[in-house]
This record gives C-alpha cells, structure tokens and sequence, in this order.
C-alpha cells in the first residue's frame, strides 16, 4: 500500500511539474506570473548563496520550534486533564471553543502590538496557532477511551493514578498525535504569515519583500521551501499516527 501510494503521488507531482513547466512555453499562461520549475530552481541556488538566507531560516525555525514546543507542553497535559475531569472541562471549554473558533490569524494585530515586531510575537503566534487542536485532539481522546477498560482496571484495585496512566494515556495517545500533526500545520502557517504582517527578518518577511517588487521566482521558492517543510514536518508525524493506530488494533 505504502508503494502503491508513493507511486501515484510520484506520478501526480510529475504531471504537475511537467505541465508547470511547458505551458509558460507553449503560451498559454504567461511565465511573468506563473514563472517554472526551471526558473525556481535557479532562483533558489542564487537564495541559498545570499548572506541573509541561513539567518532568515535560522529565525523561523526558532520561532517555530519554541512556540510549536511550548504549545505541546501546554496542550496535551491540559487536554488530558480537561478530559477526565468533567466539571473543570465545563468551565473551560467556552472560552477554548471561542478561541478555537476565532481566525487566529485575526489575533496577531493585537500580539503585535502587545508583544512587538521581534520573535516574542511570531512564538506567541505560533502557540496559539497550535495549542487549540492539541487540546480539543487529546480531551477528545480521554472521553473516547471505552469505559470498561477503566471499570475493569478499577476491579483490580488500580488506584486512580494508575487508571489514567496505564489505561487512559496510552488509548488516548493516537488522537493526541492527531492533534500534533494538525497543530503542526497551523503554527507554521502561523509563523510565515505572522513575518509577513510584521517581521524584520524569516522567510515570511523575504517572501512579502519578494512579493512586493514582483519577483515570482524568488518568492515561489521560498513559498515551496515552507511548504516541503510542512510536508516532511507533517509526514513525520503521520507516519508515527499510523504506526500507534496499527499497534492499538
């Protein structure tokens, strides 16, 4: 199945690439806006060789890396407790669907100016962008653990303690890779677009700059850039949600 899938992914990106390539060529489309594979390419090489592009690199990953971490410090152990416990889930999951229900891209005037133009903001950014799934994927992941597991493990005289942690933890760990792998995808979202509103340095920042002095080359390379790593970053954490899913069946 995992052969049969890279297979026809493989074909898809191709197709793709090769149309990508040959309708500028053929005239179909004007390769001012739509630019090639080929042009990307050297676009990039001439980026990788800029000064300025490991900093710039350097910078977002930071900024993703520390939020993304912090939202994952804070998500899980609150969702789990969220979840066993009803009356403090009642308490707190208004102003949690709230948020999780409000754009968080429409909070980032208001971190901005709480917090500045420098990482503080684009790692609150990225917290809040990825604690909201992490949260609602691992409260939703206690409340679906089957209740006689837990009588059962109670009529051996396991102590509340050992309930969750031998019984609820693990049957609720696949859900909780679930909200990390969607958590994921939102706080680099969240990052790009936060340097792009307000940045003095990361990729989100060279691609709003790139796109202002209309360099579609440059800026389609480093729009791809972001979206290979959201792609590996996210297949990584699949690969894993598929492997904790086979070893529960």
């Amino acid at each position: 199945m995992f052969n049969y899938r890279t297979l026809v992914s493989t074909i898809t990106v191709m197709a793709f690439l090769a149309v990508w390539e040959f309708a500028p060529r053929a005239g179909i489309v004007d390769a001012t806006f739509t630019s090639q594979p080929t042009r990307v390419v050297a676009a990039g090489f001439e980026i990788i060789r800029t000064a300025g592009f490991l900093h710039d690199v350097s910078v977002s990953l930071s900024e993703f890396a520390l939020g993304f971490t912090l939202a994952i410090a804070v998500g899980v152990p609150l969702g789990l407790v969220l979840g066993r416990f009803p009356v403090l889930r009642y308490v707190l999951d208004p102003p949690i669907m709230a948020i999780y229900a409000t754009p968080h891209l429409a909070l980032l005037p208001i971190i901005v100016v709480w917090l500045g133009i420098g990482m503080q903001s684009k790692i609150a950014v990225a917290f809040v962008s990825g604690v909201i799934p992490i949260l609602v994927n691992a409260m939703a992941g206690v409340r679906g653990v089957d209740g006689s597991w837990i009588v059962a493990a109670r009529s051996f005289s396991a102590r509340e303690w050992d309930v969750f942690v031998k019984v609820i933890l693990p049957a609720s760990l696949p859900s909780v890779i679930l909200g990390i792998r969607l958590g994921l995808s939102r706080a680099v979202l969240g990052v790009v677009v936060a340097e792009m509103y307000q940045s003095q340095a990361g990729v989100g920042n060279e691609i709003m700059r790139y796109g202002s002095e209309f360099r579609t080359d440059y800026l389609l390379f480093d729009v791809l850039l972001v979206s290979l790593f959201g792609l590996t970053a996210t297949s990584a954490v699949r690969a894993l949600e598929e492997r904790l899913w086979t070893a529960g069946e």
